[in-house]
């Protein structure tokens, strides 16, 4: 089969398209012939030197990716062999989805409602389940809370304020670009703020009222943390979801306030967590608030570029990239 590979970390030009045996599955796994592999940041990231999680090289980046089930291994009941599924992969691993065929754990794969394209299939995976780890598992929410996303034009944010609308959260956001504003509102968050204007945070509190955000969602917490601090409601939960950079702050909100800032990482999810977030995903799916936002499909073989077009320098709302395998 066909594949992306690199043997070393370094820019995306250490990306390979080479061929290598096809996988098969193990016991509780499942082999996928994948038609579109989603192209997440984690994925340069990991790919580039200064990522601090590892996988044994050669490697094959990615985590998302839709297609068709092709054979199962032992044990493996969810799916059938000729099914159309996604994949949200849960753990890194060297043998990722920039492939013809990927192999998942059962736990990874998830019915594909006819409702969906193959399309947006590869588009949900990890934006979703990390707006779901991020609101239930680290903020611990509640419909009706105040959720406030710092950053909320971009995969993970919009998957966010679509979590939020649909299960009844109070969601305020931001964005840079005009596109990114309207996609922010056109999703049902109740207001949006362009974060590039001077004085937006005057916007956000008076639009939010004096009690604050009981949730905050930060995308860029290397520039944002410290504006947190002011948002937040008092025992309000900030959650950093992404930012790179050290950045100086001062605790005295976070003493006064009572304050929870935590992080996230999906792939730490324990199995209970992982099962109670992929609940959440299949309801998502089957009720259909789930929308991912693609801006591009590449072929397989412009694995590069489609790196060097996700480290661009952005605002925030770009929508998915992915690879036709």
């Amino acid at each position: 089969m066909r594949a992306i590979r690199y043997a070393a970390k370094g820019p995306p030009s250490v990306l390979q398209l080479e061929t290598i045996p096809t996988p098969k599955p193990g016991p509780g796994e499942v082999l996928i012939r994948v038609e579109f592999a989603g192209v997440n940041p984690v994925d340069s990231h990991l790919r580039s030197s200064e990522h601090v999680m590892k996988v044994p090289l050669p490697a094959t980046p990615g985590k998302d990716a839709s297609g068709h089930v092709v054979e199962l291994g032992q044990n493996v009941t969810s799916v059938q062999i000729g099914d159309r599924v996604l994949v949200a992969g849960h753990r890194f691993q060297s043998a990722g989805t920039y492939a013809e065929y990927h192999v998942a754990k059962e736990e990874e794969v998830f019915t594909l409602p006819d409702t969906y394209t193959l399309e947006q299939g590869a588009s949900i995976g990890s934006p979703y389940m990390t707006a779901i780890r991020s609101l239930y598992h680290a903020a611990k929410g509640k419909a009706g809370e105040i959720l406030f996303i710092h950053g909320a034009s971009g995969q993970v944010g919009i998957a966010a304020v679509q979590l939020g609308v649909a299960h009844g959260f109070i969601v305020y956001g931001t964005a840079g670009t005009e596109e990114g504003l309207k996609r922010v509102l056109d999703n049902g968050a109740k207001a949006v703020f362009n974060h590039r204007k001077e004085g937006y945070l005057e916007g956000v509190k008076a639009a939010i009222g004096q009690q604050g955000a009981n949730i905050i969602l930060e995308m860029i917490a290397s520039t944002n943390l410290q504006k947190d601090f002011e948002l937040a409601s008092r025992r309000g939960r900030i959650v950093v979801v992404g930012g790179r950079g050290l950045l100086t702050v001062n605790p005295t909100l976070i003493m006064a306030k009572e304050l929870i800032v935590t992080g996230i990482k999906l792939a730490d999810s324990e199995p209970a967590e992982w099962k109670e977030m992929s609940s959440v995903l299949r309801d998502g799916l089957a009720k259909g608030w789930i929308k991912p936002v693609i801006s591009k499909v590449c072929p397989l073989a412009d694995a590069v570029q489609a790196h060097q077009e996700i480290e661009k320098p952005t605002d925030g709302a770009q929508g998915r990239i992915l690879l036709r395998c």
